[in-house]
């Protein structure tokens, strides 16, 4: 109360505002809520008594209430609430955990299509993928034993995701720049056979080389070391380095081999006489990695020619096909080495060692016929795969190719029972300058052979997309011929070249509509519909 209204004895607003509302709390017929009427001229410019009750109202508000869901409300504060999502969808929601196959081990996958990460304990000693750049070699189903600690509730995958993708971007940029910059490397074929071979043989035995942080004064104890083991990995070591060093040739680099500066050795001379010294090692592991060595560093020795000889002999499968593409780089064209390189080819059917193999044979066939030799032995194979492979391989590999082996080839293309043999012979000898002849041969057999030669040169042609100008009268009049057989390989082979030709079209509509036998009806509209499809066309030349 101010000091003029205890001089003058008037009420103040806040004792009427009291007295109001204990006459409502007497009168139940009044409403609950009595509103605030202002009254005029009975507050002064000095009353402050309005604005200390505002402040006081102000601090004792109740605190903002978070959102927390309970498993069971009647329990009151015994009640478990949470407020972290994952445990609301599974507790509260019933959402069911969907267990993935191949998924990862911190992953965790809901019905509802939601994804969660686990924050889980770091596992310690750490596998070798951490600390290594090069792939560990380990087996198909590798089993997992035990499960990990929780250290926090999971989380949703979304924000992780992004900002992994926030983070990524500038990195992707940088290495995407880099790249660009960097010059290209000059690598030969030879090089790329010998990484090839190193890395095989490393995988084989199992060997994790980290090149890039050793020194020549820890190398020299290696290769002296006690330890056999301990010496390989050391010269393993060297072969890698010599092998995987960076090789690029720049403006400047040219200038001074122009001028006679000497180029960049691949191993400091300082490391050469231990390692000629590991070819005459006790233990014959230690002399082949020597020899490899020798051969990685491109040095010609003898005495590692001759290990790897005996390596090829006598050595165990790892050791032979590493010795067989380190005699075969050097131009070692003998009977031994070429027989273990179309071993491998035949046996281990993979792209990478295909190309390996055709690398290797083509460098050799400039060299000795005994290549073309031993291909044509398998041509006449009882396995199919077989017979396809030396297709493939002799249409790959450079030198001349007598005329008993393309006598040999044109026999399969026509004559062998599997479907897939003949056109890989059909592609070899085009491949190999041939195509005129299997032109001719085609053209005649369509034109003046028999029903079982023509339904065979029909299926070759449908299986090589050829079609010329020469041999499309004889296709047409396939389409009229007396037998089905002859009609149906005809539709096939519209069907597999897809020509956009006028007289074709209107060859196939002829069977549909008056073609006696409902298949050749079926055979000329399935010809129609996939001529209709988008695809590469035989040029009518």
């Amino acid at each position: 109360m101010s000091l003029t209204q205890k001089l003058t004895g008037s009420p103040s607003p806040f004792c009427s505002v009291v007295r109001a509302s204990a006459h409502r709390r007497k009168d139940p017929r009044l409403p609950n809520y009595l509103p605030h009427v202002q009254r005029v001229g009975t507050t002064s410019s000095n009353n402050k008594t309005a604005e200390d009750i505002n402040r006081m109202r102000s601090i004792y508000q109740l605190p903002s209430q978070t959102y927390y869901r309970q498993v069971n409300p009647r329990a009151g504060k015994f009640a478990y609430c949470t407020s972290n999502v994952f445990e609301q969808e599974v507790y509260f929601d019933k959402v069911q955990v969907i267990h993935q196959i191949g998924a990862k081990r911190d992953q965790i996958f809901l019905e509802n299509l939601s994804q969660y990460n686990k924050q889980l304990s770091q596992v310690f000693p750490e596998t070798p993928e951490r600390w290594t750049s090069q792939p560990v070699p380990e087996a198909p189903c590798r089993p997992v034993k035990g499960a990990l600690r929780w250290t926090a509730l999971p989380t949703p995958a979304k924000d992780l995701l992004l900002q992994g993708v926030e983070e990524d971007v500038p990195i992707k940029t940088r290495k995407l720049k880099t790249q660009e910059e960097s010059p290209k490397e000059n690598v030969t074929w030879k090089l790329m056979v010998l990484r090839r071979m190193l890395q095989e043989w490393k995988t084989a035995w199992a060997l994790i080389i980290e090149w890039h942080h050793e020194t020549v004064e820890g190398l020299l104890r290696s290769l002296v070391d006690m330890h056999d083991d301990i010496r390989i990995h050391a010269i393993v070591t060297c072969a890698t380095a010599a092998l995987e060093r960076p090789r690029t040739i720049s403006q400047g680099d040219s200038d001074k081999e122009t001028v006679g500066v000497p180029s960049i050795q691949d191993l400091p001379e300082v490391l050469q006489p231990a390692l000629e010294a590991a070819l005459c090692d006790k233990n014959f592991n230690v002399q082949m990695a020597a020899a490899i060595c020798q051969y990685a560093i491109q040095s010609h020795n003898p005495l590692a020619r001759n290990i790897m000889q005996t390596a090829l002999l006598n050595g165990n499968n790892v050791d032979s096909w590493a010795a067989a593409q380190c005699l075969a780089v050097e131009g070692t064209a003998s009977y031994s080495v070429i027989k273990r390189i179309l071993h491998q080819l035949f046996n281990k059917k993979n792209e990478k060692t295909e190309q390996q193999v055709y690398m290797l044979l083509s460098h050799l066939s400039g060299k000795t016929t005994l290549t073309h030799t031993m291909l044509a032995v398998e041509l006449n194979s009882h396995q199919w795969k077989d017979r396809i492979i030396a297709c493939q391989t002799l249409s790959r590999i450079s030198g001349n190719v007598c005329l008993d082996i393309k006598h040999k080839l044109i026999q399969l293309m026509w004559n062998d029972w599997n479907k897939e043999v003949r056109q890989a012979a059909a592609k070899a000898l085009g491949q190999m300058s041939l195509g005129k002849e299997v032109h001719d041969t085609i053209r005649v057999k369509l034109g003046k052979g028999n029903s079982r030669e023509k339904v065979e040169a029909l299926s070759l042609i449908g299986g090589l997309k050829l079609m010329t100008a020469k041999l499309l009268p004889s296709f047409l009049n396939c389409f009229s011929d007396d037998f089905v057989a002859v009609r149906r390989a005809a539709c096939l082979a519209a069907g597999a070249l897809q020509i956009r030709n006028k007289m074709v079209l209107e060859c196939l509509l002829n069977l549909t509509q008056r073609d006696p036998y409902w298949k050749i009806k079926a055979f000329a509209i399935r010809g129609m519909t996939e001529r209709v499809a988008p695809a590469p066309q035989p040029q009518i030349c």
